[in-house]
């Protein structure tokens, strides 16, 4: 059985390296989709929709209306600082790729303990940023995978850090 939960924020990125258009400050309406993959429970459910939306409503909340800036994009770190604005300092590019490694890793992490409950084994996430562009990351979950996430210290992702 599948379920999937929407998710939606606006904010704005941009590819330093990127040379078709990228490379300039610009906005999307992102949306997200996440899908997982499991056994029904005895009354016949997966997972409460509800459940994602707990995990996952820290980090939308904190990307909605803010600049994704790379680590080493110095230039737009040092404007965004200058006009006193809301972003997230990203490990690499905001590429939609990345974004779904984020937070398929995220996911991993700070929803182990319900991904394990609920006997997940199939974890999707899709981030779309125009309504004719998307990236996808399917990544198989184990019981294996979930208990190395469980342990501290074990997360993959480099942490975001926010300022405002």
């Amino acid at each position: 059985m599948k379920v999937s939960k929407k998710f939606r924020w606006e904010g704005a990125h941009r590819i330093a390296w990127h040379t078709e258009g990228c490379q300039h400050l610009h906005g999307h309406s992102y949306v997200l989709w996440v899908e997982v993959e499991g056994p029904t429970g005895d009354k016949g459910m997966l997972m409460d929709f509800k459940v994602l939306k707990k995990v996952l409503k820290p980090l939308i909340a904190a990307w909605d209306h803010a600049t994704l800036i790379a680590r080493d994009d110095v230039r737009l770190k040092e404007a965004i600082d200058h006009l006193d604005s809301k972003f997230y300092l990203l490990p690499y590019d905001s590429t939609a790729e990345n974004m779904c490694r984020y937070i398929t890793d995220y996911l991993l992490q700070q929803g182990a303990a319900e991904l394990a409950a609920h006997r997940i084994h199939t974890l999707t996430v899709r981030i779309q940023e125009t309504e004719s562009c998307f990236a996808e990351l399917r990544t198989p979950v184990d019981v294996e995978t979930l208990a190395s996430h469980l342990a501290p210290g074990s997360w993959s992702a480099t942490p975001m850090v926010q300022a405002q």
